[in-house]
C-alpha cells in the first residue's frame, strides 16, 4: 500500500484559503455616535492569517471610529470609495490605513494611489510588510511595526518624493504571525490614533449684551439772579 501523496493535502490547504479569501465582509457592530475618524484595515495572505485585525477593528468601533476590515486585493475599490466620500464632504477625519503582512504591503500602495488624487492619508500604519518596503508620497506619517526572526527586510524607507515622517519599531518576542495580535500594540495603535484627532473647537467666548450708555446728567442750572431794579438816580 503506497502512502498518500503529500501533494494533495497542500493543494487541499491551498484551496481552502482561497475559499476563506473569498468570504464575505466582517459584520460591524454599529456606532454609539458620530465618527471620530474613518480607519480602513487590511488583512494578509487568503484574508485569513491576520485575525489581531479582526479585534483591532472591534476595538477601534467601540471607540467610536468608522473602523472596517477587507481582504487586500480590495485596495483599488477602497481607495475609489474614499476618494468618492473626499468628493462628498462625508469622509471624517483622520483618515488612518492599517495592514498586515500582504496588508501592509497593500495600505502602502493605498496610500500613495490616495496622494497622487489629492488626498493625504493621516496616518499608515504597518505591521510586518512583505515585499512593499518604501512608503509613497501622500502619507503624512508611516509608523511600521516589524520583527526580525526570519530573513527578510521588514523595515519600511521613504521612497521618491516621500515627504512625511517614518517611523520603524522593532518588536522583540513576536513572529510574522503573531505581531499584530499583539493587544500591547492595539493599545499603541489607538493612542496614535487619538493624538492625532483635531482638538475641540473651543465653545465661543460670552460676549456681554452691548446697552445704551445712560444719557450725560444735565448740568444743574443755576437760579438767575433777580434784576435789581433800575437807579432812579441819574447823573446830572
Amino acid at each position: 500500500m503506497t502512502a498518500p501523496s503529500p501533494i494533495l493535502p497542500r493543494r487541499a490547504a491551498l484551496a481552502g484559503l482561497l475559499l476563506l479569501g473569498a468570504c464575505g465582509p466582517t459584520r460591524l457592530a454599529p456606532l454609539a455616535g458620530p465618527p471620530k475618524g474613518r480607519v480602513i484595515l487590511v488583512r494578509g495572505l487568503a484574508n485569513m492569517f491576520s485575525t489581531g485585525l479582526n479585534v483591532m477593528t472591534a476595538e477601534l468601533r467601540q471607540a467610536d471610529y468608522d473602523a472596517s476590515v477587507h481582504n487586500h486585493v480590495e485596495g483599488r475599490r477602497l481607495v475609489e470609495e474614499t476618494v468618492a466620500a473626499v468628493n462628498a464632504g462625508t469622509l471624517p477625519r483622520p483618515l488612518v490605513l492599517i495592514g498586515h503582512s500582504f496588508g501592509a504591503d497593500e495600505v502602502l500602495r493605498m496610500g500613495g494611489m490616495l496622494g497622487a488624487g489629492n488626498v493625504p492619508v493621516d496616518l499608515v500604519i504597518t505591521f510586518d510588510p512583505t515585499v512593499v518596503g518604501t512608503a509613497p508620497r501622500g502619507p503624512k506619517r508611516v509608523v511600521n511595526f516589524y520583527q526580525e526572526r526570519d530573513p527578510l527586510s521588514r523595515k519600511v524607507e521613504p521612497a521618491a518624493g516621500f515627504d512625511g515622517t517614518i517611523e520603524n519599531r522593532l518588536v522583540e518576542g513576536e513572529s510574522h504571525l503573531s505581531i499584530e495580535k499583539a493587544r500591547y500594540l492595539h493599545a499603541e495603535v489607538l493612542a496614535m490614533i487619538e493624538g492625532i484627532r483635531p482638538a475641540p473647537a473651543a465653545p465661543p467666548a460670552v460676549t456681554p449684551l452691548i446697552t445704551a450708555p445712560p444719557p450725560p446728567a444735565r448740568a444743574a442750572r443755576l437760579p438767575v439772579p433777580p434784576r435789581p431794579p433800575a437807579s432812579r438816580v441819574r447823573a446830572g
